[in-house]
C-alpha cells in the first residue's frame, strides 16, 4: 500500500470539478447568489437521485437508487454505536449514523444498539408516527449488580424511526448508574483479556454487570441475523467475534480516531480507548473490513500498524439537510460579527483561540461546549470580554445562523473534521489546522495553516502536552476575512460551491458497495 498519498488529491475526490480559475466575476455583490444558484443546481442532483459524475469520469446513481436498480445485493447491517445519546454533538455517530440511514433509504434493512435519553426515544418515536411508520416502542428490563452488590435496571426500548431503522436503546440515564465510567472501563477491560465464550455463547469469567451488556448485544444481533455488524469499540469487536452466527455475517470496524487503535502515539491517549493493545491488535486484523473515514487515518493505520484498511469519506447523508435530505442552506453571513469555534479543548487548539482573541480585542468570538470542554477551559474563555461560551448544541443551524467565519485550529491527529465541511458547504470560510484529516476535510479550500501538532506526551494528569504555537498566520488571515468585505464575498462564493461539487462528485452508493464485496469472499 502507497502510504504517502497526497492530503490534496484525496481531499477532493481525483479530478475534481473546478470552478473556472482562469475567470473572475465581475462585482461582488453577485458573488454569493451565483455560488447559491450552483448549489440549488447540485441539491437537485443528489435530493431528487439524478445522476451525476464521481469526479473520475464515471456515472453514479443518485441516492434514491433502489437496491436492485444499482445491483447491490440486499444488506442487513447491525451497528453498536457508543456516544451518549440520539442526538449527541460527536462527529462519528452522526457518520455512524448517516450510513444507516443511506443504507436505509436503498432499501437495506438495518440496526443499530445506541445509548438514549428518554426525551429523544418520545421524540423519535413520534417523529416516526408522523410519517405513518409505526415505532412498535418495547420496553425491557434487565437487573443489574454493582461491585457493591446492589441491584439497578437496565432499561432497553426497542423502536423503529422515521428512517425504518431498527432501535435498540439503551435509557443511558440507569445505564449510568448501573455503569459508572470508570468501572465500565475496567470491567470491559476484564471482559476482553479473561472473558471464555463457551460452543453455545455463553461468557464466563466475567462479573454479571458486564455479562448482561455482553447478552445483551448478542441477543439483539442473534435476532436480527445480520450480513454485517459493524462498531467503533472492541466490546462488540469481541461479541461478534465469539457470536455463534460468526460465519454467517462480516465483520466491520470503523476507525474514527487514532486514539482508538492499538499502535502508535496516540494509543490510548482518551480515557477507554483501547484498554488491552494486544489483544484489540490480534482482532483487528481477523475482521472482515476496516473503515478508514480518512486517508491520514488509513496511512497512521500502516504506518504504525502495517494494518490495510479501506478508506471511504463518510457517506453523502452525514452532510446533507437532516430535515429535508438536500442541500444544506448556504448563508450570506458577510454582514456577521463572530467567529466561532466548537469544543474548545486543548488537544482541539484552545491556546490559539485564546491568543487569537487577546492580540485580537476588536473581533468577537463565539464558542460551543462539546466533549472535550471542561470548566477549567471555561473560565479560560470567560475571562477574556470578547469571547462568549455557549453550550453544547445539537442543532448546528445555531452556530451555522451566527457566525462568519469557523477556525478550526486542532493540533492532535483528526481523522477528518466534519463540521469543517459542514462549515464550507454552507458557504461559511473555514481557517483550519493542517492536523491529520483536517486538509481532507478543508477539499483544497483556503485556509489551512500549519501548527506543532501534539507528539503523543502527556502530562501527569494523562493529558496531551501542547506545544507553543505560533499564530501569526492565523492573526492575518482571520483579520482579512473578518474586516475585508471583497476577500469575505469572494471566498464565501468559492466555498459554496466548490463545497457542492465535492459532494457531489461522491459515488453515494460506495459503503454498500463496499459491504456488499465482502459478501463475495466466503
Amino acid at each position: 500500500m502507497n502510504t504517502s498519498a497526497d492530503h490534496t488529491e484525496v481531499a477532493i475526490g481525483a479530478d475534481q470539478p473546478t470552478n473556472g480559475h482562469g475567470k473572475h466575476i465581475n462585482g461582488t455583490g453577485d458573488i454569493l447568489s451565483g455560488a447559491i444558484e450552483a448549489v440549488k443546481g447540485f441539491a437537485n442532483i443528489l435530493h431528487n437521485g439524478i445522476e451525476g459524475t464521481n469526479g473520475h469520469g464515471k456515472t453514479v446513481n443518485g441516492t434514491k437508487k433502489t437496491v436492485a436498480e444499482n445491483h447491490i445485493p440486499h444488506l442487513r447491517v447491525f451497528l453498536v454505536q457508543t456516544a451518549q445519546g440520539l442526538t449527541p454533538s460527536s462527529g462519528g455517530y452522526k457518520a455512524n449514523i448517516s450510513l444507516l440511514r443511506e443504507l436505509a433509504n436503498a432499501g437495506h434493512d438495518t440496526a443499530q444498539i445506541c445509548y438514549g435519553f428518554e426525551s429523544e426515544i418520545e421524540m423519535y418515536a413520534k417523529r416516526a408516527a408522523e410519517k405513518n411508520i409505526n415505532p412498535s416502542v418495547v420496553e425491557e428490563s434487565f437487573p443489574v449488580y454493582d461491585a457493591e452488590g446492589k441491584a439497578h435496571q437496565l432499561v432497553v426500548k426497542t423502536f423503529t424511526d422515521e428512517y425504518k431503522i431498527f432501535n435498540i436503546a439503551i435509557s443511558r440515564k440507569p445505564f449510568n448508574i448501573a455503569y459508572p465510567v470508570k468501572e465500565f472501563f475496567r470491567d470491559t477491560k476484564a471482559f476482553l483479556e479473561n472473558g471464555i465464550f463457551d460452543a453455545d455463547g455463553n461468557i464466563h469469567n466475567v462479573n454479571q454487570r458486564i455479562e448482561t451488556i455482553v447478552k445483551l448485544f448478542s441477543k439483539y444481533i442473534s435476532q436480527f441475523k445480520p450480513t454485517h455488524v459493524i462498531f467503533n469499540d472492541a466490546l462488540t469487536m469481541k461479541v461478534a467475534a465469539y457470536h455463534p452466527l460468526r460465519k454467517t455475517f462480516k465483520s466491520v470496524a470503523v476507525i474514527h480516531t487514532a486514539e482508538q487503535l492499538p499502535f502508535g502515539p496516540f494509543c490510548q491517549g482518551i480515557d477507554g480507548h483501547c484498554l488491552s493493545p494486544k489483544l484489540e491488535d490480534n482482532m483487528l486484523r481477523e475482521l472482515d473490513g476496516i473503515w478508514a473515514v480518512s486517508r491520514a487515518i488509513q496511512n497512521y493505520c500502516m504506518t504504525y500498524g502495517d494494518l490495510d484498511t479501506t478508506f471511504l469519506v463518510h457517506s453523502n447523508l452525514t452532510y446533507l439537510d437532516v430535515n429535508t435530505g438536500g442541500m444544506p442552506r448556504v448563508r450570506n453571513n458577510v454582514d456577521k460579527i463572530d467567529v466561532g469555534m466548537v469544543n474548545p479543548c486543548p488537544h482541539k487548539g484552545l491556546p490559539i483561540l485564546l491568543e487569537l482573541a487577546e492580540q485580537l480585542p476588536h473581533i468577537n468570538f463565539v464558542t460551543w461546549r462539546s466533549w472535550g470542554t471542561d470548566d477549567a477551559h471555561v473560565d479560560q474563555l470567560s475571562s477574556l470580554a470578547n469571547v462568549k461560551v455557549e453550550p453544547t448544541t445539537r442543532n448546528t443551524d445555531e452556530i451555522w445562523d451566527r457566525i462568519k467565519v469557523l477556525i478550526a485550529p486542532s493540533v492532535w491527529h483528526e481523522a477528518w473534521g466534519i463540521i469543517v465541511t459542514e462549515a464550507q458547504l454552507r458557504g461559511i470560510p473555514v481557517i483550519a489546522s493542517d492536523a491529520g484529516g483536517l486538509p481532507e476535510a478543508k477539499i483544497n479550500l483556503p485556509y489551512c495553516l500549519p501548527v506543532k501538532m501534539v507528539d503523543g506526551k502527556r502530562d501527569a494528569d494523562g493529558h496531551y502536552i501542547v506545544p507553543k504555537q505560533d499564530i501569526t498566520l492565523w492573526k492575518q488571515k482571520l483579520e482579512l476575512l473578518m474586516t475585508n468585505r471583497d476577500a469575505y464575498e469572494k471566498l464565501a462564493a468559492r466555498t459554496a460551491k466548490e463545497s457542492a461539487e465535492w459532494l457531489n462528485s461522491l459515488d453515494a452508493h460506495a459503503h454498500a458497495k463496499w459491504l456488499a464485496g465482502m459478501m463475495e469472499h466466503k
